[in-house]
């Protein structure tokens, strides 16, 4: 099966871009990368470990999250670690598991990527959903939370939730593993603080935790 040259082009790049918080790279250090560390979270693709081709899109990803939490009002109940975000770079090249026939590309608006979207946040709860050991595509951004509450209580439906995803439009992308033997092979490259760009030491990671 054929994937866009854009597409392919992205799958390519050896550099990729996780956003987390400095709680999150602490446990990252000590534990290693874990695939399953959103489980029961509503995630587009499910519980997996998710990465971003640009640091741009990382830095507002993780900004935007650390945001809701202090608009939510929890920001007290919360470490200074738990608040402040953190970029970690990782080698990596997607292209060779699709080459594979072992990650699923879905770079379009479309139905089957709405879809599966709407599967996998509304069975969150359920784990994993699917078999994709990788899947590439665009990204719902913070449309489906409120659909997929909406279906909840009952004011929408499942079909109506796949049809307003379908409208989503903006340019961020995301790669996410669900095996945590591809996480074991991820070579942390670079880690810094977003707010100021200070370089956290790496020196201490390995792959083979």
């Amino acid at each position: 099966m054929e994937i866009r040259e854009k597409t392919k082009k992205i799958l390519q790049r050896t550099q990729w871009y996780h956003g987390t918080t400095k709680d999150g790279f602490k446990k990252i250090m000590s534990q290693g990368v874990k695939f399953d560390v959103g489980l029961g979270s509503e995630l587009d693709f499910g519980p997996g470990f998710y990465l971003a081709p640009e640091h741009q899109m990382a830095e507002n990803f993780i900004t935007n999250q650390i945001n809701v939490l202090k608009k939510e009002g929890t920001e007290e109940f919360l470490s200074s670690d738990q608040l402040e975000p953190v970029i970690i770079e990782f080698g990596f090249t997607p292209y060779h598991y699709w080459e594979n026939g072992e990650l699923k590309v879905l770079d379009k608006f479309d139905r089957e990527f709405a879809s599966f979207v709407t599967e996998n946040r509304i069975r969150a709860l359920e784990g994993l959903v699917h078999d994709y050991p990788l899947v590439y595509g665009v990204m719902s951004d913070t449309i489906p939370t409120l659909l997929v509450s909406q279906f909840r209580d009952g004011e929408l439906s499942k079909e109506e939730v796949i049809t307003e995803i379908q409208k989503t439009r903006n340019s961020k992308r995301q790669v996410s593993i669900h095996r945590q033997e591809i996480c074991d092979i991820l070579t942390m490259t670079n880690a810094y603080e977003v707010d100021g760009g200070k370089e956290l030491d790496i020196n201490d990671y390995r792959n083979d935790k």
